[in-house]
């Protein structure tokens, strides 16, 4: 069940009310012996196009300790906040929130600030629908605080305890880039299947339509903007009109690209994801 907050950012001296989705861990980065912030500076964050649905899901990681010149310490929590920039300097039309276990820290700068407790994994999203064409450099600052370690650390961790451990960070290596408005009935190939998806943007399931002239194998693959293969499956067609159900009510929202390969030919499209449970 998602978690509905309520977030109030100051853009241009107005107020916008906007509804967090259900953020999600990366695996992978969990897995790992890795902390911090995913994606990493080197991946960084997927683009964006004006007039559609954005979501970029964020894993914080935090330790439980940490040893530094002046002894053992206790994560209280690491706290991710705006700077005198105006919200984070996401652009038009993009928020910041969290549906998981971290704590509101009120706003700062006019935007909302988080604070992530000691030993845990949370996430947050950066979200909405993109407005301005654009390249833009984030600007997120990032604080520790911790105690001075007795035995075990706490667990959960006492988020409202602890001094600083350093001076605050400022990430500005995180980019977003949006791209003009295009054509989501766009064709690749100058052949056809006449393929079409219905509704598209979708939420939940989409009927893929396509036309061949034999009964034969096809493949479906979708990738997401980054290359990432999310789904794969051959079925046999049909002679005529063939309607292929996908199902993506479980995946992040955005643009897709969908591909069905049939005998030495290949056709792509693209769908648009946008779930709202």
């Amino acid at each position: 069940m998602k978690k509905i907050f309520t977030l109030a950012l100051v853009i241009a001296t107005n107020f916008i009310i906007a509804q967090t989705p259900t953020c999600s861990l990366n695996p992978t980065f969990i897995a790992s012996t890795k902390v911090g912030i995913w994606p990493d500076s080197a991946t960084n964050f997927v683009q964006g196009t004006v007039g559609v649905p954005y979501v970029q899901n964020i894993t914080v990681k935090v330790p439980i300790d940490t040893v530094t010149g002046f002894g053992t310490f206790c994560f209280n929590r690491v706290v991710l906040s705006n700077t005198i920039v105006t919200n984070y300097n996401l652009p038009p039309g993009l928020n910041f929130g969290s549906s998981t276990a971290a704590v509101a820290n009120g706003s700062i700068a006019g935007a909302p600030s988080f604070k992530f407790p000691g030993g845990a994994n949370n996430c947050a999203s950066i979200f909405g629908t993109p407005t301005t064409a654009g390249t833009y450099t984030l600007s997120l600052v990032v604080q520790p605080y911790v105690s001075p370690k007795f035995g075990n650390c706490p667990s959960p961790a006492n988020v409202s305890g602890g001094s600083a451990l350093t001076s605050p960070t400022t990430l500005n290596y995180y980019i977003i880039k949006i791209n003009a408005a295009t054509s989501i009935k766009e064709d690749v190939n100058s052949k056809s299947l006449n393929i079409t998806n219905m509704p598209n943007p979708f939420s939940g399931k989409t009927q893929i339509k396509f036309t061949v002239k034999d009964e034969a194998q096809a493949k479906l693959t979708v990738y997401n903007l980054l290359g990432n293969k999310v789904y794969a499956n051959v079925f046999k067609t049909s002679y005529g009109e063939n309607n292929y159900e996908l199902d993506a009510t479980d995946w992040a929202n955005g643009i897709y690209l969908y591909t069905i390969q049939y005998k030495n030919y290949t056709e792509t499209k693209r769908l648009v994801v946008v779930n709202t449970n």
